[in-house]
């Protein structure tokens, strides 16, 4: 990565990774003081995505870290790890398949606002992960289309997860609660209708959304390496699990989400 890119806050060290998302950042997050926290909270508004290289958190030190940024967020479907609940174990399928880019469970009334990943055990080759910005999501859209789904809500619901019951109603493009900028909050996985609207008199511009929300451009893809911690913000960002390792080879990962408020649309 070029070094003219990075930036020196304090011991703290981030060098973009793409062009619009992403920056690795280099620090000890089990060693972090208060004025180095506040550097990478800086970044990670920026960035949305930071990777944090190097690292070798215990179950409880992963935790400690997410908690200084807000309550935990606990999946009531989906167990934690035996030593630590509130570190959920993400243990994705071998071989192809294909995934679905999301926010994670935006069929929730508050889904996570962040997301903490840590590698455990990787395979020899694939098994990255992909992320999304939909501050430039939204901004790249014209004008008539900006104007046209400003204001606009849309159902999300878990029936991907077989839990089609669960949903929620949220606005199409929301505030985030900290920059107050805007981003396009639908999804392939979740997101099934404009609210009052049926599915068929949705699909068109949902279809249209929910693709333009990770053109290429907009993206950074992460390859896994051994100790790498990877932290996404939910509210401004999707992310697709690339399913490609090889049959029998393992991808062990620990997540640790923490709470988010219920999204909502500010007018600029």
């Amino acid at each position: 990565m070029a070094s003219i890119n990075a930036q020196q806050s304090g011991s703290v060290r981030v060098t973009p990774l793409a062009g619009v998302i992403g920056a690795e950042v280099e620090v000890d997050l089990a060693n972090l003081s208060d004025a180095d926290f506040e550097a990478v909270c800086v970044a990670f508004l920026e960035y949305l995505v930071l990777v944090f290289p190097g690292q070798s958190l215990s179950s409880d030190e992963q935790t400690a870290f997410a908690r200084r940024f807000g309550d935990l967020y606990l999946y009531p479907h989906a167990p934690g790890i035996e030593e630590n609940e509130q570190v959920l174990p993400i243990n994705l399928p071998d071989g192809i398949r294909k995934g679905r880019w999301h926010s994670d469970a935006t069929f929730d009334e508050a889904p996570p606002a962040i997301s903490i990943l840590a590698a455990q055990q990787l395979p020899s080759r694939g098994g990255e992960t992909a992320f999304a910005n939909q501050y430039v999501a939204f901004d790249t859209l014209s004008d008539g289309m900006k104007a046209m789904i400003r204001g606009l809500e849309a159902v999300h619901d878990a029936s991907s997860h077989g839990r089609p019951k669960e949903d929620a109603v949220h606005p199409v493009v929301r505030t985030h609660p900290e920059t107050g900028r805007q981003a396009l909050f639908v999804n392939h996985e979740f997101t099934r209708r404009f609210a009052h609207m049926t599915r068929l008199e949705s699909a068109g511009l949902l279809d249209y959304l929910t693709t333009h929300a990770h053109q290429p451009e907009f993206c950074y893809v992460h390859r896994w390496r051994e100790g790498d911690v990877v932290m996404w913000d939910n509210r401004a960002a999707q992310h697709y699990p690339v399913m490609n390792r090889p049959e029998g080879e393992v991808r062990r990962m620990w997540r640790v989400t923490v709470a988010g408020t219920r999204p909502r649309y500010v007018p600029d």
